[in-house]
């Protein structure tokens, strides 16, 4: 039987594996360079919501059909973090590391760029160098996550806001390592103050309720003191944390991710010292998140 024919059901373009059962999904018998089929274009879409990250394997992109596939899923101009960008097409991030040089600081669990008032939906990651083992990523669902919690606990968080900024995160740290670093950290806290979240979502395709926090960037829930802020966190943070709720992808050159920024967090694993490793990365949006 053919990958195809042992896809999920309700997918006729894509050969669609489950990763985990509650996260993830591997996508097989699809050219990634090759999208102009709208009833493709389609069902990754429905992909993406229905499993929240999906693996692509020997994949070869341009920096054009890279950024031609994020167009699949949203914008690409939306919100971009602080990484160097390609020199030709600026919507391209490059998320690089040299052997004991700088690491970016996301070996904490986070959705991208939440510490902005509308963060992207979503994000296209490309693997250009690998290295040799280690630099894996891990997914967790945010929504998995939520629904496992008691439903007393659910009612109290939906009424909950929470401060985000990136100052709760290791940019201020990679800031000070740049030659014109204070001169950057100036300009990002006035391009971005923190900003205030629900504590949960509810996913604009799905409806699932969400639980939007992460270590990375959320600082404290308003309304509670900061040791009661930072008891509750420090539970709900362990949640992200139990392997039922997650997918670890090992990279491979030509490796494509795509995942949920609303419905996820990541985490990048920093265990790679002495290695390269080059990742393009767009991410992906709408005029409104929620």
């Amino acid at each position: 039987m053919s990958k195809l024919e042992s896809a999920v059901p309700g997918y006729t373009r894509l050969g669609v594996e489950p990763y985990t059962p509650n996260i993830g999904a591997t996508i097989n018998n699809v050219d990634l360079a090759d999208l102009g089929d709208e009833g493709l274009r389609a069902e990754l879409r429905k992909a993406l919501a229905e499993f929240q990250v999906l693996f692509f394997r020997r994949q070869t992109l341009t920096p054009e059909q890279q950024i031609a596939l994020a167009r699949v899923f949203g914008d690409p101009d939306k919100a971009k973090a602080f990484f160097p960008r390609h020199d030709k097409h600026k919507v391209i991030e490059l998320i690089e590391t040299q052997p004991a040089g700088h690491r970016y600081g996301v070996d904490q669990w986070h959705s991208d760029i939440s510490f902005s008032a509308n963060p992207p939906t979503g994000t296209v990651l490309y693997s250009k160098i690998v290295p040799a083992s280690g630099g894996d990523t891990l997914w967790a669902s945010a929504t998995a996550v939520f629904e496992s919690l008691p439903r007393s606990l659910q009612i109290y968080l939906e009424e909950l806001e929470a401060v985000h900024s990136f100052e709760n995160s290791g940019w201020p740290n990679y800031f000070s390592q740049l030659e014109d670093g204070e001169a950057v950290y100036r300009k990002a806290r006035a391009d971005y103050l923190p900003v205030v979240h629900p504590v949960v979502r509810t996913h604009p395709v799905t409806g699932r309720k969400i639980l939007f926090i992460s270590p990375n960037f959320t600082d404290r829930i308003k309304g509670l003191s900061r040791q009661q802020s930072d008891a509750l966190l420090t539970f709900l943070f362990s949640q992200f944390q139990k392997p039922e709720f997650q997918a670890r992808l090992r990279w491979e050159e030509g490796t494509v991710a795509i995942w949920d920024n609303r419905a996820t967090v990541h985490y990048a694993v920093n265990d790679y010292d002495y290695q390269p490793r080059l990742l393009h990365r767009v991410t992906f949006g709408e005029d409104r998140s929620f």
